[in-house]
């Protein structure tokens, strides 16, 4: 029977796995309802750096879950 400890190390893990998988999906849907239907084709050149910096925002949050992920499961934490 797997201990607490063991259990807990796994449910980490999970959600090191399942974090970026979702925020990096629904990121990327957000950004194309963005581009396609809310901002206006002559808005959108303006509109391109603050678009930039939420693609960084949301796509650096799910690097640095996966780059933990990979510290924890190198370290053998999660095994």
């Amino acid at each position: 029977m797997p201990t607490y400890n063991e259990k807990f190390k796994k449910s980490i893990s999970f959600s090191l796995l399942f974090f970026p998988i979702l925020t990096g999906l629904m990121g990327t849907i957000t950004l194309v309802v963005l581009v396609s239907w809310v901002i206006p084709k002559e808005q959108l050149q303006a509109e391109l750096p603050y678009l930039l910096v939420a693609v960084a925002f949301i796509y650096g949050l799910c690097a640095i879950s996966l780059f933990l992920r990979s510290i924890f499961l190198k370290r053998g934490s999660f095994k």
